[in-house]
């Protein structure tokens, strides 16, 4: 079931629930370079038995795409997952976020731990922790976002082609790292731009948040690639460290995209989730 969740500043979000509905749910917030169908294959097997809930975030298709760069931003990210579980119902919920969805998972998280069963956050990534990390940071953001207005989505295909972090998937997942490439060509270059400039540009240092972290009492997932971004495993080091009831797994030879690289061992841990 398809369903349009209208956010409190008037912007659509496209959702989609599935399975059956007197079970345990899952809300899945999905990454920068993917979409809602990113979910597809841990979906198929998670739905026989858990309600599984995916939405779009706004800028990325079928959500709407404001042109207001006002409409964008963290705040906003994280209010639009609470607008989604609060639109479905969701009063506690198992709650999956890969990348930048996993660190609007976390706000969430901090703002509402009681509506949470568990956390999984995979490929997690702080905010830069200082100057120089930030202008290393920035300074990326500004090449993406060149090749972005420079090339629209064959630009967006050539970034993320080009990043160590995906390097793997070619050979380990072909088939769907072409699917992944070719939905990643046809998003909305005005959703992604406004999305870099907001929520990525913004992004919070997670480590200037440690008192906040040390009092989350939800059990949570941290889940990693051995290749992945350069900030990801220091940044589930620390968490790993700070959150109370966390649990750490780095995955071998495997970059960003762990649900996709290695979709079986992240199946079997989040079929296995019975806590709370």
């Amino acid at each position: 079931m398809t369903v349009s969740v209208t956010c409190s500043d008037g912007v659509r979000l496209f959702v989609e629930d599935q399975g059956p509905r007197h079970a345990a749910t899952i809300l899945f917030a999905h990454e920068f370079g993917g979409d809602w169908r990113t979910w597809d294959g841990l979906i198929s097997h998670l739905a026989m038995e858990f309600r599984c809930v995916r939405y779009a975030a706004r800028g990325f298709s079928p959500s709407d795409t404001p042109e207001d760069l006002r409409f964008y931003g963290q705040e906003r990210s994280t209010e639009d997952l609470t607008e989604v579980a609060d639109t479905l119902g969701l009063d506690r919920f198992h709650l999956v976020g890969c990348s930048m969805g996993s660190f609007t998972s976390l706000m969430f998280a901090l703002e509402a731990p009681d509506r949470l069963r568990s956390l999984t956050l995979i490929g997690c990534s702080s905010g830069p922790r200082d100057d120089a990390e930030r202008a290393r940071y920035r300074t990326a953001l500004g090449e993406e976002l060149g090749l972005l207005r420079s090339l629209g989505g064959d630009g967006a295909v050539q970034w993320f082609s080009n990043d160590p972090a995906y390097r793997r998937m070619p050979q380990k997942a072909p088939d769907v790292w072409r699917a992944y490439l070719e939905r990643l060509r046809r998003q909305s270059v005005q959703g992604a731009v406004q999305t870099l400039k907001t929520v990525h540009w913004n992004r919070r240092s997670l480590f200037d948040m440690e008192r906040q972290l040390q009092a989350l009492r939800v059990p949570t997932h941290l889940i990693h690639g051995e290749e992945d971004h350069p900030l990801v495993a220091p940044t589930n080091s620390f968490l790993s460290k700070v959150l109370p009831c966390s649990q750490e797994v780095k995955v071998p030879t495997t970059g960003h995209l762990v649900h996709l690289e290695e979709e079986r061992s992240v199946l079997e841990l989040l079929s296995a989730m019975r806590w709370a």
